[in-house]
């Protein structure tokens, strides 16, 4: 099976974003690590922006700041993943002590649209000629209150995809920023989205407080 992904997480620093995400992502496709993830700073009622990072990892990392939202929308339907996500990332967490994840029907449905996303956009946390995490803006557009957010995505090569999303979380687990989203004590709730193109199965896990 192949497998292809990027990484992204950053904390929230006050200088805006513009064209590293970007330059970055073609790096990591570049070198054909296959994950990503993406982490939140607290939410501080600031103007929907994706900020500049104060450090940058091998892998893309983003962290952005909650805001208001533009007006709550209609959530896309789509599959979730088998529940059997959930059970891995509360194993993890057990281990590590840390309180189990609740899934959340909201977050499957904006995890379900981001694995759609990417079957357009390829492996990205920001959809082409935006700045903001597409996550987060899914978020904001549904109104989903948070402090803390974050994005895990991931590709698999296929048909078959019978062992896509223990991969997924065997190479999540093994990358130190994924990790953190998995383990993360500020994480209270995460959804699962998959979507099929072809060859190719992306998978999505979003998390929030």
């Amino acid at each position: 099976m192949i497998h292809y992904s990027a990484f992204a997480a950053r904390r929230a620093s006050p200088v805006p974003l513009l064209g590293a995400i970007a330059s970055l992502a073609a790096i990591a496709v570049w070198l054909g690590n296959p994950q990503a993830g993406v982490g939140a700073a607290p939410a501080a009622h600031l103007p929907a922006a994706v900020l500049a990072p104060e450090r940058w990892n091998d892998e893309i990392s983003v962290r952005a700041r909650n805001s208001s939202g533009p007006p709550a929308a209609s959530l896309p339907s789509g599959p979730t993943a088998p529940p059997v996500v959930v059970a891995l990332f509360n194993r993890d967490r057990a281990a590590a002590g840390q309180p189990p994840l609740t899934e959340s029907l909201v977050l499957d449905a904006i995890a379900s649209t981001r694995a759609r996303q990417m079957v357009t956009d390829g492996l990205t946390h920001i959809r082409p000629g935006r700045t903001v995490m597409a996550a987060t803006e899914l978020l904001q557009q549904n109104g989903v209150t948070y402090t803390w957010n974050g994005e895990n995505i991931f590709w698999a090569g296929g048909p078959p995809f019978d062992e896509a999303v223990s991969d997924a979380e065997a190479w999540w687990m093994n990358s130190p920023e994924h990790r953190d989203n998995i383990l993360g004590s500020h994480f209270r709730q995460v959804g699962i989205g998959t979507a099929i193109d072809g060859g190719r199965m992306y998978i999505a896990a979003v998390f929030t407080d």
